[in-house]
């Protein structure tokens, strides 16, 4: 299981994305000759709110309940500077991950995460310190609680579609970037995750929307893979 939002998960993304075989057919040629990249920027994370007690018990694993109840209550935000790295060498190595995270990945609440992407395969991710660090193809941004439904399952064509996740290209929206688009949201949802943060409920009529835009998404990402088969056919005679 990997923690989301953090670089261990980042990492299983990667992986998965590297096994997708409907990115292999629906990326054909996506950032060949062009930037193809795309920047993840994931909004607004409740660190002020969250509080250590709150996490997920593997993130605390093995640590004795008189310590962890001593820090049930301190707040996510005020953590990493209460936790110094002599202290947290006595954590288990999820907490420490996750404490140096917080003190050198969040920029003003939100984490930037960079995914390199070029014909379906992705060769390099990172976590930046902030939005301009690398140029790319496309910024996807969303409060932290959206990404979370997109892993979960929800369409991030329907995210779109809500308003809910905001999509800047150099181009515009065409076919295969929103294929590409919910293709990369299907793929995160097949990273086994924990949430580090509590997801809220979600609306009747946002439910209404994804549903409704489930069909219609799959059938153009079938549409994608069959024109990409028979252009590589093709390409061999």
């Amino acid at each position: 299981m990997s923690l989301f939002p953090t670089s261990q998960w980042l990492d299983a993304y990667q992986r998965e994305i590297n096994e997708s075989t409907a990115l292999d057919d629906v990326g054909v040629g996506w950032g060949v000759g062009s930037n193809g990249d795309v920047l993840i920027v994931v909004e607004d994370l409740p660190l002020a709110e969250t509080r250590l007690g709150e996490l997920p018990e593997l993130v605390f694993d093995g640590v004795p309940e008189t310590v962890r109840n001593d820090l049930g209550d301190v707040a996510l935000e005020s953590a990493p500077s209460l936790m110094d790295p002599s202290v947290r060498q006595h954590f288990p190595p999820v907490a420490q991950s996750l404490l140096d995270q917080l003190e050198h990945c969040v920029v003003d609440g939100n984490i930037y995460c960079y995914i390199g992407l070029e014909s379906g395969k992705c060769p390099e991710v990172d976590i930046l310190d902030g939005p301009d660090e690398r140029e790319v193809n496309a910024v996807l941004e969303a409060p932290w609680n959206v990404w979370q439904a997109i892993i979960d399952g929800r369409p991030a064509t329907s995210a779109v579609l809500s308003g809910d996740l905001s999509v800047e290209t150099d181009g515009p929206l065409g076919p295969q970037t929103l294929t590409m688009l919910q293709l990369l949201g299907d793929v995160a949802a097949d990273v086994e995750t924990t949430f580090l943060f509590e997801q809220s409920r979600r609306s009747m009529s946002d439910l209404v929307l994804d549903e409704a835009v489930r069909q219609p998404a799959a059938f153009q990402k079938l549409a994608y893979q069959q024109a990409a088969l028979t252009s590589r056919l093709f390409s061999l005679f």
